[in-house]
């Protein structure tokens, strides 16, 4: 089992602690076991931080930046890491649903190529870094926004309004992601009815466009992240991201954001990975307590 990384300098030191709790949390998700979930989140940590230093590396150089915010990167390095797992004979480690996922044409299409790739993966990408961050901890951590501001030295009074403005640009890359894509005769048919539909939250769908999405699920896909009204944007947007579980982890992490306000205590990490959503993989890590507080006393003592 690879040693976690030491983080170079305070910033560095800081996104482990914001991390770690989340990278942990969806592992568990991912295996059988509360003790192969500490194992495979240590492994796709340390992928996940060098990846996260290359990229930036990289950015510094060219300034330019084409990557996933920070903790949807390190959950991806932890979906590939079970990828990996699974291809090496260590499946058994894994739950059994995701086993059965990570070999159908749904989990290819993370890995494919860039234009099958879900619309969500590919909008979030597009946006600036700082963007890109703030949707995420808003829509997908369930941050409070004045932490959310805190986090990125943002304006709490204007934050609301930069996080629609954020809505609307992931909207529009993805409307954009959407028509891009490899698309047959009938889904291109409706490609600028969907985009005109979901702008409105009064629009009603026609219905040969319902009908059309309850059997495609490309365009559906698509109608979830272009649809910024109704509360569908967090689960389109981690669906979309890191794929399999993606449901059950929001759930975790809003149950998390509120046990954190219900303490009085925000800025917290969370060390409880609460429970899925029903349906959805359940939880093991309160059950194992003392493995948990370990694996966070040696984080700790990293940073």
């Amino acid at each position: 089992m690879p040693d976690l990384p030491s983080p170079q300098g305070a910033a560095e030191a800081a996104l482990f602690s914001e991390c770690w709790d989340a990278a942990l949390s969806y592992a568990d998700l991912c295996t059988a076991g509360s003790a192969a979930a500490a194992e495979l989140a240590r492994e796709a940590f340390a992928q996940g931080i060098r990846e996260l230093r290359e990229a930036e590396s990289a950015t510094v150089r060219s300034r330019r930046s084409a990557r996933l915010p920070r903790i949807p990167l390190l959950l991806t390095a932890v979906r590939s890491t079970a990828a990996a797992w699974e291809e090496a004979g260590q499946g058994h480690k894994l739950d059994p649903d995701l086993r059965l996922w990570l070999h159908s044409e749904q989990a290819a299409r993370y890995t494919g190529p860039p234009l099958e790739r879900p619309v969500a993966l590919r909008g979030l990408r597009d946006l600036q870094p700082a963007d890109a961050e703030l949707l995420w901890l808003a829509e997908a951590e369930s941050l409070p926004l004045p932490l959310v501001a805190r986090r990125l030295g943002l304006d709490p009074a204007t934050a609301a309004d930069e996080l629609a403005q954020v809505g609307r640009l992931f909207r529009d890359r993805c409307h954009r992601n959407h028509i891009d894509s490899p698309l047959d005769a009938e889904c291109r048919s409706y490609a600028r009815l969907l985009d005109a539909v979901t702008r409105s939250p009064a629009a009603d769908a026609p219905d040969d466009l319902s009908r059309h999405l309850a059997t495609c699920h490309r365009c559906a896909e698509a109608a979830a992240c272009l649809r910024l009204h109704g509360g569908g944007l967090p689960g389109a947007l981690t669906g979309g991201v890191i794929g399999w579980g993606g449901l059950a982890y929001l759930e975790r992490r809003r149950r998390a954001a509120e046990a954190r306000l219900g303490a009085g205590r925000p800025d917290l990490a969370d060390t409880d990975g609460g429970h899925p959503a029903d349906g959805e993989p359940r939880s093991r890590l309160g059950r194992h307590g003392p493995l948990v507080a370990a694996l966070l006393v040696s984080l700790l003592a990293l940073v």
